[in-house]
This record gives structure tokens, C-alpha cells and sequence, in this order.
């Protein structure tokens, strides 16, 4: 899918699964195949709407034949749908979801090669506007906050292992050691049932990078095997420098990143 921009409010909106930054200034992406795959089955969309900015990355489940089909059109359904509910005025936590349920929709209707073995894909996506940071996923890619405090977490894999660390688990437990920790409990795709999305919000207490990926990176950057993110840099140089750094670690899956820049004071929420 190449990058398009299309017509009517939005300011500007990207989407691809082939190499290239996408870079809207306040938020860019970018994705990799990485050094083992010879298919890119991520997808990233980034878009921007009057003050708003959002994001959206899909990972190809990839023991299922058409996964990377799945994540390319999750990706953009999930991002036009959020910021058609933005401009419709809608609150932010609507908006994810609404982004988040027509991208399952999208996914589940990909035709499947082998009808018992549907596609599917992770999907996280973030909205920042003038009033907080909304995150919303479904599966095991990630978002992160960045900020002169370090980079945290903000979403919980929908995995075993997810579970462990969410409980205080270290990246050194042996239970994460285990290959079945590490199995999708949700997703979306025509088996995935029902996966209501997971929905987190807050206000930064300054500015900062909301940063989204796939496991490609998150691998790396959860076991400190490479550099926390640069809190200071821009949107596009930060992304280009965490898809680097993820190749240079390995590359044993394809990579993919987005990052927007937020600068809302306040108060963290719930």
C-alpha cells in the first residue's frame, strides 16, 4: 500500500507497509522488514487533524497467511475512523474506539487462504490533542511515554508474559522464557471473537514523545538492549534513530515506529 494523502479536513494523513518515513512534523512513522523477514506484514498510519495528531501500527500475525493484508487495511480503516470521529467532535476515548472497531471489522472481512486459519493483527493506536494523551490497543504492540523522566509503558501485552510484567515480573523471570508466554491472547481477525480494545488515557505533566511500534522494536527497547527514546528529539528523527537501533540489535522482525509530539501541562489522570 503506498503512502496516500486524501482529500477533506484532515490536515494530512500517511499510511504504508513499505520502507519510508512518513513525516507530518508532529508525528511520523516509519516501518522496516528487518534483517530476517522477506515480508513487511506491519502497517503504520499517521495522521493529523487541526491541533490533533494520531497514530495507528498493525503486526501481522505471521503464522497466518495474509496477516500483513489484515494489518495494512486495519491500519488505515483505524486511523480514518478516528479522525472522522475528531472531526465530528467526539470525545478522545470515543474516538480511539470508534478507530479500534472498524479496524477489527476491516481485518476480520480479509478473505483467508485457509478459512481455519483466518489473518489477523495486533493493533495500538494513540490520539494527542490539546486536551491529553488516548492510547488504544488490541494485542502486543506497544506504546510508550517519553519525557525528562525516562520512557514508560503505557499498555499491557495481551499475552501471557504481558500479565507477568504487568504483576512486577523482571525481564529476567524465567517464566518469560517460555515460548507460550509470548502467544497472542487477542487480536483482531475473523477468529478473534470478541476483543473489546483496550483504552488508556492521561495529561502529561509536560512535554513529551508518545512513541507506538511493534514487537520488533519493543523486544529490544523493553530489555534495555538498546537506548531509552530521546525525549528531545523530533517526531521523524526519533522514529528513524528507534528503527536504526532495532536493526542494529538484530533486526528479527520486521520493525515499525510512530512517534508524536505532546506538549500538554497538567496533571497526570487516571
Amino acid at each position: 500500500m503506498a503512502a496516500t494523502e486524501p482529500r477533506g479536513q484532515c490536515a494530512g494523513m500517511l499510511f504504508t507497509d513499505t520502507p519510508g518515513l512518513l513525516d507530518l512534523d508532529v508525528v511520523a512513522g516509519i516501518t522496516d522488514p528487518g534483517g530476517h523477514r522477506d515480508h513487511n506484514e506491519d502497517a503504520i498510519a499517521v495522521g493529523t487533524l487541526g491541533p490533533a495528531a494520531a497514530a495507528v501500527v498493525c503486526d501481522g500475525v505471521a503464522s497466518s497467511p495474509g496477516s500483513g493484508v489484515a494489518a495494512a487495511v486495519a491500519a488505515e480503516a483505524g486511523l480514518r475512523t478516528l479522525l472522522a470521529a475528531v472531526a465530528r467532535g467526539e470525545e478522545p476515548v470515543a474516538a480511539i474506539t470508534a478507530g479500534m472497531v472498524a479496524a477489527a471489522e476491516v481485518a476480520a472481512a480479509v478473505t483467508a487462504p485457509d478459512p481455519d486459519d483466518p489473518p489477523g493483527c495486533t493493533y495500538v493506536s494513540a490520539l494527542v490533542d490539546d486536551t491529553g494523551v488516548t492510547v488504544g490497543w488490541v494485542g502486543d504492540s506497544p506504546a510508550y511515554w517519553a519525557d525528562p523522566t525516562g520512557t514508560r509503558r503505557l499498555t499491557v501485552d495481551d499475552t501471557p508474559a504481558g500479565g507477568l510484567l504487568a504483576d512486577g515480573a523482571t525481564p529476567d523471570d524465567p517464566r518469560l522464557s517460555d515460548p507460550a508466554a509470548h502467544a497472542l491472547a487477542r487480536w483482531l481477525g475473523a477468529d478473534a471473537g470478541d476483543a473489546p480494545p483496550h483504552v488508556h488515557r492521561f495529561v502529561p505533566d509536560g512535554p513529551g514523545l508518545v512513541v507506538l511500534c511493534s514487537d520488533g522494536l519493543s523486544r529490544y527497547l523493553d530489555a534495555g538492549l538498546i537506548a531509552p527514546v530521546d525525549h528531545q528529539g523530533t517526531p521523524a528523527d526519533t522514529a528513524r534513530t528507534l528503527l536504526d537501533s532495532a536493526l542494529a540489535a538484530g533486526g528479527h522482525d520486521n520493525v515499525t515506529v510512530a512517534v508524536i509530539a505532546a506538549s500538554i501541562p497538567g496533571e497526570a489522570a487516571g
